[in-house]
């Protein structure tokens, strides 16, 4: 089969490769879709922390496809089925696991397309605790955002999330537009999505969002201490601060996003001034993964119209470079293996 594969930092490449063969109680998946993300990266330039990938990998994490051979033991999947899987290969067995929260598992990290290999290929190998079925007509390159969507899950599972709240996002990225998305089916009496790009702003409206704010334009001042609840999911260390800044006085924060920043990014006394709960989240556990899958098979989350470009696999340097031009317009582009 086909595949891409990041050697080390810098150097990626197409290669020819064995299908991977499937062992008791995994399933192999032909990949119809994955998309790109920032972490995806930062494994190729080598800022992705140490502890977090292992070179060479062939990544690929946000992913959908079918069933193409189950192996022995496989009682619950079958050749055809459409399905996506839980990236965190947990133990199972350690304290975390066994309360739930197999995001945050003990055991040595281990996830696929970041320690494992991943959909950047035309065929992937995954356990089968991990995967879920979709419908049989279910579309596969929106299937393929549910992996982000999970993530956005996991930090509302962690929130007294209930209808007529005042909420806000902060930023218009692929998880701040999710979580706009997400946060509506709660009917929210308030829901401004705070972030740039014209385009991306008139997505957030018609995902849900009742006000938009240009940061560049300001406006961010007449939205301080108005909000019960603050979903941040931006890259920059200043999407944490402008966060709190808008949560009111015993509001909630939900931190999503990594800056790489080396210096603190929160500084002073706003969180205990304000009274604020800030929740930090990592991943997706297997209770997010099966709401996002229950909401998109019901039709209640439909992540497609998120998806700005796509590529063929043999394409992955043009996705790339898009990825990474401004002027692209990109917002989540895939690939096709």
């Amino acid at each position: 089969m086909r595949a891409v594969r990041v050697e080390r930092p810098g150097q990626i490449g197409m290669i020819e490769t064995e299908r991977p063969a499937v062992g008791a109680g995994e399933v192999l998946v032909a990949v119809a879709a994955v998309g790109i993300c920032g972490s995806d990266v930062e494994l190729l330039e080598g800022s992705r922390p140490a502890p977090y990938v292992r070179y060479p990998v062939v990544p690929g994490h946000e992913w959908a496809g079918t069933v193409a051979e189950v192996g022995p033991g496989v009682a619950n999947l079958a050749p055809g089925d459409r399905v996506v899987a839980e990236g965190f290969r947990a133990c199972g067995a350690c304290d975390r696991c066994k309360e739930g929260r197999t995001n945050l598992c003990s055991a040595e990290y281990a996830e696929t397309g970041f320690t494992h290999a991943g959909a950047f290929a035309e065929f992937v190998v995954v356990p089968a605790r991990l995967v879920h079925r979709l419908p049989a007509d279910a579309d596969l390159e929106a299937a393929a955002l549910l992996e982000p969507a999970a993530c956005v899950a996991q930090g509302l599972l962690e929130v007294d999330l209930r209808p007529g709240l005042t909420a806000a996002v902060v930023g218009s990225g692929t998880l701040g537009l999710l979580a706009v998305a997400m946060l509506r089916l709660a009917s929210p009496a308030r829901l401004v999505l705070v972030g740039s790009r014209a385009s991306r702003l008139e997505l957030g409206r018609r995902l849900g969002a009742t006000e938009v704010v240009d940061v560049a334009g300001g406006g961010l001042d007449e939205l301080v201490d108005r909000f019960d609840l603050v979903f941040e999911a931006t890259n920059r260390p200043s999407g944490g601060a402008a966060a709190l800044r808008l949560a009111r006085r015993g509001g909630t924060v939900v931190l999503e996003g990594i800056s790489g920043s080396a210096a603190p990014s929160l500084t002073g006394d706003e969180i205990p001034l304000k009274h604020l709960r800030v929740q930090g989240v990592f991943g997706a556990s297997g209770a997010a993964w099966r709401w996002v899958v229950s909401l998109f098979a019901t039709g209640a989350l439909d992540p497609r119209p998120l998806i700005s470009h796509r590529f063929r696999l043999d394409q992955y340097d043009r996705a790339f470079e898009t990825l990474r031009d401004r002027e692209a317009g990109a917002l989540k582009v895939q690939l096709a293996p």
